[in-house]
């Protein structure tokens, strides 16, 4: 039986590094304390005026096709997990296709908010365990502070842009896609979110003096509504393939808030050696916060071959997913 296993993995930031102390400056005033002691974020990197999602999604893009030993000519499908897309019309995987020269691939996007790298996951492993593709090129990317008002004290020192990604292949040894499980709550699509620029409210002058076409928080969000949806949705997933959490190696969170993964970890008398949190060094990359902690985790010898791994994710709509993989 075929299985998809990642082959090779690649992230990419922007040049432009941003620390707390710089961030003071921009906005004029000190950050809250809770920005590193709760979110632990101690600085992140933001894009340019010269600077798209497509630039952040190829880099990462060709970073994984070096890393996988393959070319780009060699992918047969390429998807894009973003909900910071470089249009709303043409798809952003399109573009990038025709950036890295993967001109034998086929494309979609995958619009899941800051789940959508794990949807991804579930999707592409599918997709090449029905034996319909070989290589499938899946990177999540994010370029939100093209969408935040940098006025604003509480956002704009959490969200930064980056871009991961990984390149699946069929295999079939014992290595690869295991389960998975994907839920979502529609009724709370309008807590936060970008709402003007789509159909429900075109973009006209009274919007953008109102900065609609910016990320609004329109509701306020429970703050432990991840620690209450991973824990059970995790139990879920193992359920299904007779594990427990002793049996996963290293586990992969949303990297939004550093306490949150530390209350899940420690609920279920797990180390926090066995995670990775890269939000000191990258902030909030949305849904390419998790590939780039792949390949943190790859690259710094904290994960190896033949581990089982963990992924979960959650973003606005509300959507949650998790992945288990055998890498």
């Amino acid at each position: 039986m075929l299985s998809a296993k990642i082959v090779g993995t690649g992230r990419y930031v922007p040049d432009n590094l941003v620390t707390n102390k710089d961030m003071e400056k921009l906005l004029g005033q000190q950050l809250k304390p809770s920005v590193e002691s709760e979110l632990g974020i101690k600085q992140r990197y933001i894009t340019g005026d010269d600077e798209s999602t497509v630039d952040l999604a190829a880099n990462a893009a060709l970073k994984a096709i070096e890393d996988a030993g393959i070319s780009a000519e060699d992918i047969d499908l390429v998807i894009v997990a973003t909900d910071t897309p470089e249009y709303i019309s043409p798809a952003t995987s399109t573009v990038v296709q025709g950036r890295i020269k993967a001109f034998n691939a086929g494309t979609f996007d995958i619009n899941a908010s800051c789940s959508g790298f794990v949807v991804g996951m579930d999707v592409a492993s599918r997709m090449i365990m029905s034996g319909g593709y070989k290589y499938i090129l899946l990177i999540g990317v994010y370029n939100m502070t093209k969408f935040i008002d940098k006025t604003d004290k509480n956002a704009f020192p959490i969200f930064a842009d980056g871009g991961g990604a990984i390149v699946l292949t069929a295999s079939d040894d014992e290595t690869g896609f295991i389960a998975s499980k994907l839920i979502a709550d529609g009724t709370q699509y309008d807590f936060l979110g970008i709402f003007a620029g789509g159909t429900k409210k075109p973009i006209n002058e009274e919007r953008l003096n109102n900065k609609e076409h910016l990320l609004q928080f329109l509701k306020p969000v429970q703050l432990d509504r991840n620690i209450k949806l991973w824990l059970p949705l995790m139990k879920d997933v193992l359920d299904k393939i007779n594990l427990t959490y002793e049996d996963i190696d290293h586990f992969f969170f949303t990297q939004i808030n550093k306490s949150v993964i530390e209350k899940v970890m420690k609920a279920n008398n797990l180390s926090m050696e066995k995670t990775t949190c890269i939000m000191d060094r990258y902030g909030y990359t949305g849904s390419a916060c998790i590939p780039m902690a792949l390949d943190v985790a790859i690259k710094e010898g904290r994960v190896k071959k033949g581990d089982v791994a963990m992924f979960v994710a959650s973003g606005v709509g509300f959507s949650v997913a998790a992945v288990v993989f055998k890498l």
